[in-house]
């Protein structure tokens, strides 16, 4: 009775075995068996629609997936983990590419956990923009003083 809302609470409040509550709840929640297929249905295309953007963060990407993934799940159809690997490897975008294949070279995606290729992701895209920051430094840095040097030139002829 405290874990259920007062909304939830005044649909089951009259039942007489829990049975019948627990029945109902599942209703409020997951809806009739044919809502549940249609959900379910709903979820296993966007599962294969997928795929992550070029403006997005790998942490975005996953993010949705797993959302994705935890959804089927709590309505009874659980994702088996290599599909969602081999999920990740497909829908990432070019920038990934490098690290795709030297995992697919290197590893048995059939049996990869997702928990490894996740955390590879994370690392290769964290340095990937670590290196890419530097680089934005440098260029800056070299376009300031190739400023400063023609200000210097203008005051020398003048």
């Amino acid at each position: 009775m405290c874990v259920v809302t007062l909304e939830e609470f005044s649909r089951i409040c009259n039942c007489e075995v829990a049975k019948e509550a627990w029945d109902i709840l599942q209703t409020i929640h997951e809806g009739t068996p044919s809502v549940k297929r249609s959900k379910l249905q709903r979820l296993t295309s966007s599962f294969e629609n997928l795929s992550m953007k070029d403006s997005e963060t790998f942490d975005e990407f996953n993010a949705k997936l797993s959302d994705i993934v935890n959804s089927s799940f709590n309505l009874g159809e659980k994702i088996p983990e290599s599909k969602v690997v081999g999920k990740i490897l497909r829908s990432l975008p070019d920038r990934f590419q490098p690290k795709v294949t030297a995992i697919e070279e290197a590893q048995d995606v059939d049996n990869l956990k997702l928990d490894h290729l996740v955390g590879n992701l994370q690392t290769y895209e964290a340095h990937r923009n670590f290196k890419k920051k530097q680089k934005d430094v440098i260029a800056f840095s070299s376009a300031h003083r190739v400023g400063e040097d023609f200000d210097e030139d203008c005051k020398i002829d003048s």
